[in-house]
């Protein structure tokens, strides 16, 4: 009888933590892929090996205001849910879904990241992967509990690489990529 005991205090624990989750955990609005723009490798998939095109990132926010955010997202079409041993999954995902892969958010000192871009959407294949760079923003400041809105990008420069997009607060998003 013991054991049948720990067993439901597991249960009933692992049952308080997802409802803790839920109730303190903000859904972010669902990711509109005709709001982003999208970024590929320069380097053709040539189906046999998977090179990638590095791409240098800096960001800049105006001050003050709402909370801003780039993102650079990728569609995984078979994800895996848990323990991806790449060479097999033991929990797949029923559904295609947008990935984040990098971020800059404006509560963080602005910088220059690094992102490489893979030319093949998975070793061996010729299909070449689906980025999508995407604006966010929180009405009314850095709070946790704000959900993100989607923003509309625009490219304002293309020698570099430049896009932009403004929160309906007047903060603005910059992000300039540089290629090797």
């Amino acid at each position: 009888m013991t054991r049948l005991s720990a067993v439901v205090a597991s249960f009933a624990i692992l049952g308080l933590g997802a409802g803790a989750y839920a109730r303190a955990h903000v859904a972010d609005e669902p990711l509109d892929p005709s709001k982003g723009l999208s970024l590929s490798s320069r380097i053709p998939c040539d189906g046999s090996t998977n090179p990638q095109d590095e791409i240098s990132l800096a960001t800049t926010f105006s001050p003050g205001g709402w909370e801003r955010s780039f993102r650079i997202n990728e569609f995984d079409e078979k994800y895996c849910k848990r323990m991806d041993l790449e060479f097999v999954c033991l929990m797949p995902g029923k559904t295609s879904r947008w990935r984040q892969g990098w971020s800059s958010v404006s509560s963080l000192p602005p910088g220059v990241g690094k992102v490489g871009l893979d030319s093949c959407y998975k070793h061996g294949l010729k299909d070449a992967p689906k980025y999508l760079l995407t604006g966010w923003y929180k009405e009314g400041g850095p709070d946790p509990k704000l959900p993100w809105k989607q923003a509309p990008v625009k490219q304002v420069s293309s020698k570099p690489d430049v896009y932009e997009f403004v929160d309906p607060n007047g903060g603005t998003a910059r992000l300039e990529i540089n290629r090797r």
